[in-house]
């Protein structure tokens, strides 16, 4: 360590811990300029989120699967981008899917109360109703405030999915199910075996320490299967090799993966 680098490392450490209410005040800053930085932000219209799908829709894409739909908005948003893309949503929790219903109406959509899983059957689903964003097969109700209570669904393999449906390929596979993502990932086994999947997006957050699938895993499931992955950014997707400082949970909240195979797509959604 050079003498200027010790010296920095030195002073910022007496400021940090001796300098009260003033140390107190710039960990705050910092703390919310490294969530801005890292785009700590669910909101789909300055995320990247919506970006993104303005960027793929100049590829083909005829089969989407909204897996955690919840009120239907990324619906929507595939609908209006995606003319000739046929749209699987996916709401768990029958209250949301009233919601789900309500908001969305195409003949290009198929609407389903059921989940995802790696197995199929009938489970209880921690269900916030101030925040159904957040319900989830995964306890971790002390990360959001809320009414908790415990309501029974139903789940399949996503493989079994598609062999009902016929579905031969699947153009993006969205998955944001607080937590059991992995399991969603799973139950696509074959899937992704026979490259069917093109494109995923998926979200990653505190949850995961519940579930105990870590960022590292998602690197090591999508890199097996032959595809590239970073975070979504406002401007794209930071393609990247796993580092372990982004193990934080401090965002990004959604990494989005594109199969090797699929270079011009890689091109259209980078940063």
């Amino acid at each position: 360590m050079s003498i200027l680098r010790k010296t920095a490392w030195n002073t910022s450490r007496l400021i940090a811990q001796n300098g009260g209410a003033v140390s107190r005040a710039l960990y705050k800053v910092a703390n919310l300029y490294k969530k801005t930085y890292n785009n700590l932000n669910y909101d789909m219209n300055t995320n990247g989120e919506y970006y993104l799908l303005d960027r793929l829709s100049t590829a083909e894409m005829k089969t989407v699967l909204d897996v955690g739909a919840n009120k239907g908005d990324y619906t929507l948003a595939c609908l209006s981008r995606f003319k000739d893309a046929n749209v699987h949503s996916f709401e768990i929790a029958p209250p949301t899917y009233q919601k789900l219903t309500n908001n969305v109406s195409s003949k290009r959509v198929k609407l389903n109360n059921f989940g995802l899983s790696n197995k199929d059957g009938s489970f209880y689903l921690n269900y916030n109703p101030d925040d159904d964003g957040s319900s989830s097969l995964v306890e971790g109700s002390n990360i959001h405030d809320g009414n908790w209570s415990k309501i029974q669904v139903n789940v399949i393999r996503g493989d079994d999915y598609c062999k009902n449906e016929c579905i031969n390929s699947v153009d993006l596979l969205k998955v944001d199910v607080e937590g059991a993502e992995h399991l969603v990932f799973d139950g696509f086994s074959e899937s992704f075996e026979k490259n069917m999947i093109s494109t995923v997006q998926f979200e990653f957050g505190m949850v995961n320490i519940y579930s105990k699938f870590l960022l590292k895993d998602f690197y090591d499931l999508f890199s097996k299967h032959g595809f590239v992955l970073g975070p979504v950014m406002p401007s794209g997707v930071d393609f990247k090799e796993y580092n372990t400082r982004d193990e934080d949970f401090q965002g990004p909240p959604n990494f989005f993966a594109v199969h090797k195979s699929k270079p011009r797509i890689i091109e259209a959604v980078k940063k």
